[in-house]
């Protein structure tokens, strides 16, 4: 009895310690799975490329912006808001086909088709300025500063996003063609060197929506009230007799402007010196092959005006056609003395330029004008086309 009850326990005791041996084996198993399972999740997941992801980012913008391009692109300038009206004038003249009047996103505002294509000169902006007054319009309204802005009739003026020739924006300015309509901005103050007889020297980038037509549209010109303390005033009339309380405007100016589909240059003296002249005269020189002026294309426009001796100069994209000086008048309000450009004076005219306007000003009738200008500089000599 004893014998078995020692054998019996001995035997209890082996499965005892098997028991404890499998439940450490099953505890040592455990740790092992759960030291592989912690591991595991530390462990770093797979790399993609990143070129891989960075040209796959590279394709996705090029196709964007490749159908982005090609919706934009267009064969016109849009127009835009601008009111209109009609009318007559002082030489003769009539229109052809209105322009569309859609614009620019710009006229920032109320332009009747702001979904019309994006025109686009040289890429790139103008950098920066290369005379000594510069504006290209990139603040993205005009300076009141630095700008009088002038409007009259159906004239409007308005900087605008979607038709420039460089950078982001560029100056619209719409008028309908009636006589007497104008949309011009003045220089409020410019360098002491600009001012006085010249030569002063310019250069705007030019762009017309559609042919206009017409008689006389005036686009730049340099000018002076003959009195510091007078400014200048510019109306809707077209009276040109200097002792009229209605008359068009108060100042003498040099300027060039569209004339029968081609060019004009010239000056109008509407408050000329006593010396000078008894009222109202106008003198002007055309190119003598009547180059017409382009149409949906940005133009790069320079000229020479100077009052010491009187004398102007105009090119387009680098070249000449035209000048205005003694030998160069095809037209006078007046009868000329010989040798001469006006009354035995061929110097101090206009009596000096102290301001500067750039916009449309219609002297005679025309189809409704859209033009668009762009990176303007003023100096002391000839200031080149950008490269």
């Amino acid at each position: 009895m004893i014998a078995r009850s020692s054998t019996a326990s001995r035997r209890h005791v082996r499965q005892r310690r098997r028991g404890q041996t499998w439940r450490r084996a099953v505890r040592q198993s455990f740790l092992i799975l759960g030291l592989l399972a912690l591991i595991a999740c530390s462990a770093p997941s797979p790399i993609v490329p990143a070129q891989n992801v960075d040209a796959a980012a590279s394709s996705s913008s090029s196709s964007s912006s490749s159908s982005g391009t090609s919706g934009g692109s267009g064969s016109g300038a849009g127009i835009g808001t601008d009111a209109e009206t009609t009318a007559g004038d002082d030489s003769a003249g009539g229109g052809e086909g209105a322009a569309p009047v859609a614009e620019d996103g710009g006229t920032k505002g109320s332009d009747a088709a702001t979904d019309a294509p994006s025109v686009q000169g040289a890429s790139g902006d103008a950098g920066p300025c290369s005379g000594l007054f510069c504006e290209d319009f990139e603040q993205g309204q005009l300076d009141p500063a630095k700008w009088d802005t002038r409007m009259g009739g159906s004239g409007v003026a308005m900087v605008q996003q979607q038709t420039v020739a460089h950078g982001k924006n560029a100056l619209h300015v719409h008028g309908s063609g009636a006589v007497g309509n104008f949309a011009t901005i003045l220089t409020k103050s410019v360098p002491t060197a600009l001012q006085g007889a010249g030569p002063i020297f310019g250069r705007v980038y030019l762009y017309l929506a559609s042919s206009i037509g017409g008689t006389h549209i005036q686009l730049a010109f340099a000018g002076t009230t003959g009195d510091p303390n007078v400014p200048p005033t510019i109306t809707t009339s077209t009276t040109v007799t200097t002792t009229s309380p209605n008359k068009a405007i108060n100042f003498n100016y040099m300027e060039f402007a569209y004339f029968a589909n081609s060019w004009q240059l010239g000056f109008d003296l509407f408050n000329p010196a006593p010396a000078v002249a008894n009222g109202f005269v106008e003198e002007a020189s055309y190119p003598a092959a009547r180059n017409q002026y382009p149409v949906m294309k940005w133009s790069c426009m320079e000229w020479e005006f100077g009052d010491n001796p009187d004398m102007m100069v105009l090119w387009i994209d680098g070249m000449q056609i035209d000048q205005l000086d003694v030998q160069h008048i095809g037209f006078s309000s007046v009868q000329r003395a010989p040798g001469s450009i006006l009354n035995g004076k061929s110097s101090g005219i206009i009596g000096g330029f102290a301001f500067y306007g750039f916009g449309i000003h219609n002297w005679g009738p025309s189809a409704v004008v859209d033009a668009y200008y762009d990176d303007l500089v003023l100096d002391t000599k000839r200031v080149n086309c950008l490269q």
